[in-house]
């Protein structure tokens, strides 16, 4: 093929049309084959018109019109600014400010000239997902990236982004913020690191291990963190529930809580000798004893791990719904387009959990959903309703 943007382009689109259609178990699942080929074309007949952040964003514009969480497109991003969002019970703030434009808590209303609300239904068009929990995750990331908001048209200058924000004490103002590319963010966040002193609720503690514990002895509970269903460097997960549950017949252990709030999955039979042990034992396996934490990035794996606790114990589930699906397609496999070099993750296989296919998401026994004032506060409500019933 001629070595021109619009040839470069067509055979990406067209090497990422027939290996979805060829590879993915059911990709018409969603969509039906003429709505999704009808994508493809008109975005092929926009090619001349499109820079290359704008076909980021088409690209992904297709692959999310499937409607699988599993199936996206991963593609480069060079800048960012330099700010953390999250999206509370209460709305998107700003909860970490790195370069000192004194805007931290602060709740964002508008993304240049338009409301956050119609900036979030705008990025729902290019995000794979099948639940607001999902999207809740994944949106503030896109919210940062300079790149995927100029291919949305949401702003007009990929070097820095204008926001409407309302402080704590309800005072508007508008502020713009300079775009840092990717070397310059990574030494915002590690000075960051560097001088922060505060501490910080369990769950937001020792970020960097996929998996760890810790017991609280005032109240003879052993709190087990599970973020993510792969092996760490160090300490395999076998070796990690051999010593818990070593732990935990060598100590007076009366209450168990495993917490699955930012875990996006991998391999769920990792972690089937704990559940297999919690099942069988009596003296946690009861009704107040056995706690079960989930949000919006308990995903794939994990939302099976926490599925086989839910069937098989008495365990009490609290946070938020689950980014999860319960019934979902995943056991995902890539492949990368040939020009560009995005990688494309699809689905080879369908999870039925439970009967009705129609429910979107796990939903916990107590739905418990952080505010910005628990964030300010450094306080963790679910783990505080935990307290009070124990």
């Amino acid at each position: 093929m001629k070595d021109t943007w619009e040839c470069k382009w067509i055979e990406d689109i067209d090497f990422l049309r027939d290996n979805l259609i060829e590879k993915h178990c059911n990709l018409f699942c969603n969509i039906k084959k003429k709505e999704f080929l009808t994508y493809v074309n008109n975005l092929k007949e926009e090619i001349n018109n499109l820079d290359f952040n704008d076909m980021k964003v088409e690209l992904s514009r297709i692959v999310a019109s499937i409607g699988d969480a599993h199936t996206a497109i991963a593609f480069p991003v060079k800048y960012f600014i330099p700010v953390e969002f999250y999206y509370f019970k209460d709305g998107v703030y700003i909860t970490e400010d790195l370069y000192g434009n004194n805007i931290k808590n602060h709740k964002v209303l508008k993304i240049s000239d338009m409301r956050i609300e119609e900036v979030l239904e705008t990025l729902k068009e290019i995000i794979s997902y099948e639940n607001e929990s999902f999207f809740k995750h994944n949106v503030v990331q896109y919210l940062k990236a300079t790149e995927v908001l100029y291919g949305a048209l949401l702003i007009d200058n990929i070097n820095e982004v204008t926001m409407t924000l309302e402080d704590l004490e309800g005072n508007i103002k508008t502020k713009t913020i300079k775009a840092l590319d990717r070397e310059e963010l990574k030494q915002a966040i590690k000075e960051r690191k560097e001088i922060s002193s505060v501490e910080v609720p369990l769950c937001r503690r020792n970020k960097d291990k996929l998996y760890w514990r810790e017991y609280i002895k005032s109240n003879k509970t052993l709190y087990l963190k599970y973020n993510s269903c792969r092996e760490m460097e160090g300490l395999s997960v076998a070796e990690f529930i051999r010593d818990t549950i070593e732990f935990i017949e060598n100590n007076y252990i009366e209450r168990l809580i495993i917490d699955f709030r930012d875990n996006l999955g991998g391999d769920s039979t990792l972690f089937d000798p704990f559940i297999e042990y919690v099942k069988h034992k009596s003296k946690l396996n009861k009704k107040h004893n056995l706690f079960i934490i989930i949000g919006r990035k308990t995903f794939s794996s994990a939302l099976l791990n926490v599925y086989e606790l839910k069937n098989n114990t008495k365990a009490l589930i609290i946070g938020e719904a689950t980014g999860g699906k319960p019934n979902c397609y995943g056991e995902i496999k890539r492949f990368n387009l040939p020009s560009s070099g995005f990688s494309v993750s699809y689905s080879t296989k369908f999870y039925k959990l439970i009967d009705d296919d129609q429910v979107k998401t796990l939903l916990p026994d107590i739905m418990i959903e952080e505010t910005i004032e628990d964030f300010i506060n450094n306080r963790d409500p679910v783990m505080e309703y935990i307290k009070k019933i124990i």
